[in-house]
């Protein structure tokens, strides 16, 4: 576990589990499990999530589903957010292995690999399995009927091109005044701080990725808000 989370990021992860079992019980805490330990496996070496990324990616899907104890339609809310930070973890990594250099989903342009924005067709259909494994993993765990799922689905796809438009476009890019190496961090480099380049500082990486999981919570949501569907309540 120590490969996979910091210390800090192994409390926020133990708060994330907190709340979802106390909104959803086992049922909502087996589908952050599958999120997390598929998403975990899918990163080289396992990666090392810092509490900032664990309430980026998990934040969103707490809150609500904390609140699907006063209304099921948070639980829509709760496996779109779930599913939106899936298709973006999946999204990036394995777009990072296409064999075709990415380009920016603005513009078209092709960028380096890593690059905010920059997409791939083999990324973008991982994006969207990750979005219907959790879908089908709401499902097979009475968090969804098939319907919902598809928005589910939907939703967290939706989330996926969120976080690409809003890497492109509104998050902060900074490059190194001595060697113009290019970053999203101002993390010193030839031994001064890179400085800002382009995008808002505020907007980070973590940022961009709490603000995915929102819209894909959000879309998930719209059917029950509108009232053309109704939720199953919690197991």
């Amino acid at each position: 576990m120590t490969t996979w989370l910091s210390l800090d990021g192994a409390l926020a992860a133990l708060a994330v589990g907190t709340l979802v079992a106390l909104g959803l019980g086992w049922a909502g805490l087996a589908l952050l499990c599958a999120f997390f330990l598929s998403s975990t496996l899918l990163t080289p070496a396992g990666g090392r999530r810092t509490a900032d990324q664990v309430i980026a990616n998990g934040g969103v899907a707490a809150a609500a589903a904390l609140l699907a104890s006063g209304h099921p339609a948070w639980t829509a809310a709760f496996a779109g957010a779930l599913a939106a930070a899936a298709a973006d973890t999946w999204s990036t990594e394995i777009g990072a292995r296409s064999r075709r250099a990415p380009r920016l989903i603005t513009t078209g342009i092709h960028v380096a690999s890593g690059t905010s924005g920059g997409v791939t067709w083999l990324g973008t259909a991982a994006g969207a399995t990750g979005a219907a494994f959790i879908a089908a993993a709401a499902v097979l765990l009475g968090l969804a009927r098939p319907w919902g799922a598809a928005m589910v689905g939907i939703g967290g796809f939706a989330g996926c091109l969120a976080d690409s438009l809003l890497g492109a476009t509104l998050q902060a890019r900074y490059r190194c005044p001595g060697c113009g190496a290019a970053g999203e961090t101002p993390r010193p480099c030839c031994g001064r701080p890179a400085a800002l380049a382009g995008g808002l500082r505020w907007m980070t990486n973590d940022t961009v990725n709490l603000l995915a999981t929102l819209a894909g919570a959000g879309v998930a949501v719209l059917p029950f808000v509108a009232g053309v569907a109704t939720p199953p309540l919690p197991q």
